[in-house]
């Protein structure tokens, strides 16, 4: 076949996918359509180092929690299979509740329980003699400790004969940060028991400089990427030689197991490094045990199987939520603003991978560094480094500016068409509604601009506020799809105000959350960002390419309902920064 008949075909094929009438298709005929457009890579088993089902405490009712949502996930999510661990171990008497989760287990063979274990002076958990025949008769190579949750002192002598067995016998050991009691004490964990090979999970994305030390350190440390979604992460430290202390880890059902594999998916690293993060090293540290095949869901949609081979998505993406470094730097200091890459060209570089054409950015400087003068030149200098279809939004600091200057400063900025959006802060100390942020607010209601609104209060008032007195404006709500509690909030807002729309980006990534807010508001007004480069953007598209909406509804959210947003500024936009999609 020529390569234009086959470019024809594939472009063809693709528009037909987002028709009224393959909206409707069965699952099977997407799939194939897929496995027709798209040569297949080989099959990765995907391992799942660390689900966790079982009741826990203050849950929303939407919150995925049962082992059911765990396996249905791991089936639509291609994932071959998961160590599994119980709230119940932690919160119920650990053996009880370790034996019941074995039990459950038992008809999945590609599913392995991770017992809860703690010292066995209180009589609550068998001496290390014992509890080894134990976990060997139920199969178990897979522990967590929680010294600081179940009240007791790794460090004490009376846990040494724990201790002891877990790092003679190099048993696999899952805790966190927290557990062990902070940083220092991990570093001290780790030189104490070096044969432990130890999983942390839960690392947060502004820990990286403690726990990439570590890294170098420690070769029995290892770390998921659960919640520390790094920007560039897996290359970065592929790069540096640790890919073999990479695991990969879900949270699941608590979290979107699609999103996680995204990240290694579109890592741009070797297949053989992919292999290794996505389930040989832990095959490896648990001394061979595995699922028993690869899985793969054959009724995945064109999306599903576009992330699976690494390929750029093939329907329209927009990111409504970016931010942007000077070119050439790495981090923004704070707490642990590690962003590589996280300039002008790397972020191009990484959309275009991804298959975004589009989207509206400001600067990091501007809104967390409170620079807004310097955050908003920062922002014009990216907009003439940008490839087609790219915008800027500009930030105004109310408390470091005086009412006469902003007067001045508005419409300066304005002036450039490429910057059609607003972005305030909570940073800046000043709620949203406050009379101070009226000339900004004015200004872009006049000129029908759109705001990104990252809340400074612990509810919605602000958003509500603004929506009703500025209705010329679309306010968007970021990080919307965070918790079931702030989509919530974001719901009721939306029933209320026609020009309030969602964005949904957050480090949780909730399982089932998108579909929960489209159920209650619709498709037409939830929409797809990122927050790269604090974050990386993969595991935030994966979280919405492997929900469970349908093809139509993931398109709306992925890049189409942008239009409604931006629309009013188009016509005066220079059509370079309009993305291709939306252009007459």
């Amino acid at each position: 076949m020529s390569n234009s008949r086959r470019e024809f075909i594939k472009k063809n094929s693709i528009t037909l996918l987002g028709t009224t009438v393959l909206a409707s298709t069965s699952g099977s005929l997407l799939a194939s359509t897929a496995d027709f457009l798209m040569p297949q890579t080989k099959d990765l088993m995907f391992f799942d180092a660390f689900a966790r089902i079982g009741p826990r405490r203050y849950k929303h009712p939407g919150e995925k929690w049962q082992l059911e949502d765990l396996i249905k996930e791991l089936n639509h999510c291609s994932i071959s299979g998961a160590l599994v661990a119980s709230t119940l171990s932690l919160s119920y008497d650990a053996m009880y509740s370790n034996l019941e989760l074995s039990n459950n287990l038992k008809p999945y063979p590609n599913l392995f329980g991770i017992w809860n274990v703690l010292p066995h002076h209180t009589n609550e958990c068998l001496p290390p003699a014992q509890l080894k025949l134990k976990m060997a008769e139920h199969n178990v190579r897979a522990v967590t400790i929680h010294p600081a949750s179940n009240g007791w002192d790794w460090s004490a002598q009376s846990s040494q004969e724990l201790m002891k067995y877990l790092n003679d016998n190099k048993v696999f050991t899952i805790t966190t940060v927290s557990e062990i009691g902070g940083w220092k004490e991990m570093n001290e964990f780790l030189t104490r028991y070096k044969s432990i090979p130890l999983l942390v999970s839960g690392i947060s994305w502004g820990e990286q400089r403690y726990a990439i030390g570590l890294l170098k350190d420690h070769p029995n440390f290892h770390i998921s990427f659960d919640r520390m979604q790094i920007n560039e992460g897996l290359e970065f430290l592929y790069k540096r030689g640790h890919i073999n202390q990479l695991i990969f880890a879900t949270d699941a059902p608590t979290m979107s197991a699609g999103a996680h594999r995204t990240y290694i998916d579109y890592a741009d690293i070797p297949d053989e490094a992919k292999a290794k993060v996505a389930g040989g090293n832990l095959i490896r540290l648990l001394g061979g045990q595995r699922p028993p095949k690869v899985h793969t869901n054959r009724s995945e949609d064109i999306l599903m199987s576009s992330v699976r081979n690494g390929k750029p998505l093939p329907v329209p993406v927009i990111d409504m939520h970016m931010h942007m470094l000077h070119e050439g730097i790495n981090g923004a200091g704070g707490t642990g603003y590690h962003m590589e890459n996280g300039g002008p060209k790397g972020i191009f570089k990484m959309m275009e991978r991804l298959g975004c054409e589009g989207g509206g950015f400001m600067s990091w400087n501007g809104v967390v560094s409170n620079d807004s003068v310097q955050g908003n030149k920062l922002v014009r200098e990216a907009l003439d480094a940008s490839p087609k279809g790219f915008w800027g939004l500009a930030t105004f600091s109310p408390t470091h500016y005086t009412q006469e200057q902003l007067a001045e400063m508005i419409p300066q900025v304005y002036s450039d068409k490429r910057i059609i959006g607003m972005k305030p802060y909570h940073f800046y100390g000043m709620e949203y509604h406050n009379p101070a942020y009226d000339i900004w607010w004015e200004y872009g209601n006049k000129n029908g601009l759109y705001a990104l609104i990252h809340p400074s209060r612990g509810d919605l008032l602000e958003v509500d506020k603004l929506a009703e007195k500025y209705k010329n404006v679309r306010w968007v709500i970021a990080h919307a799809g965070g918790s079931f509690k702030m989509a919530d909030m974001a719901i009721a807002v939306m029933k209320k105000h026609k020009n309030v729309f969602a964005e949904i980006t957050l480090t949780p990534v909730p399982l089932g959350i998108i579909e929960y807010m489209v159920a209650a508001v619709g498709d037409d007004r939830i929409m797809y960002g990122s927050d790269l480069p604090m974050r990386d953007p993969r595991q935030q598209l994966g979280w919405l390419v492997f929900s469970n909406l349908p093809l139509a509804s993931k398109k709306k959210i992925l890049g189409e309902n942008a239009y409604t947003v931006i629309e009013p500024c188009i016509k005066n936009m220079p059509e370079y920064n309009v993305p291709v999609v939306f252009r007459k």
